[in-house]
């Protein structure tokens, strides 16, 4: 069963998504602003999300793989879903490969060198209330034993008191800040950096994840 299918029903709820759109709204408005960028047509990656919503209700968000965009978001560590390094460096030449000259890639990381939530059985979890329906969301990590900075995560999911449902994310892999700036350096970027005061969290997410940024 795929996680997505979760995701769809948390957005279903309509005071969760509004609530939810509003706050990024003005959290992107004040990213933006700090960064120098106005955005004019905009891609979201990934599962859908509040970022994405907010794009949409401003009438800049696009989804069509083949355009050429000046904003391409891939939040909720979307670079992070790769078995192997050369998987993980084509995941992010292709969001790059989607800008227009000028054009900004935001994405959010966790911190895995000083927080390396990987190599732990259990990572995150969080609570959210959906349509009055409490729901946990734990997640599960089984590392590899061939490769430390690769693991397979499940999500479960318990609704009140029923049993949990298990949702199989696939193996993940860390990536780094250096990591990823030698990737965009790579690319011929700009400029890359780290937000200080801004942080990216998800509705079934307890933990935020940092955005980092670059300019191409």
């Amino acid at each position: 069963m795929s996680f997505d299918a979760f995701i769809d029903e948390i957005w279903q709820n309509h005071q969760t998504r509004t609530t939810a759109t509003n706050r990024v709204q003005k959290q992107f408005s004040q990213i933006f602003n700090e960064l120098g960028h106005t955005p004019k047509n905009a891609i979201n990656l990934g599962y859908r999300n509040s970022a994405g919503f907010a794009l949409q209700a401003d009438e800049f968000y696009e989804a069509d793989n083949n355009k050429k965009y000046d904003t391409v978001l891939a939040l909720d560590e979307y670079f992070t879903y790769a078995e192997d390094e050369e998987t993980q460096k084509q995941l992010v030449n292709s969001a790059i490969k989607m800008l227009k000259p000028g054009g900004m890639l935001l994405t959010s990381m966790r911190d895995y060198r000083n927080n390396p939530v990987h190599k732990r059985n259990l990572g995150d979890s969080s609570y959210i209330n959906i349509n009055n329906t409490h729901h946990i969301i734990v997640e599960v990590n089984s590392p590899n034993s061939a490769d430390s900075q690769v693991w397979k995560q499940t999500n479960f999911v318990i609704k009140n008191d029923d049993a949990a449902t298990a949702y199989e994310l696939g193996n993940r892999r860390t990536i780094y800040f250096k990591q990823l700036a030698k990737y965009c350096n790579d690319a011929n970027s700009k400029q890359f950096g780290v937000l200080r005061e801004n942080f990216w969290r998800s509705p079934w997410k307890r933990s935020t994840e940092h955005i980092a940024w670059a300019k191409f």
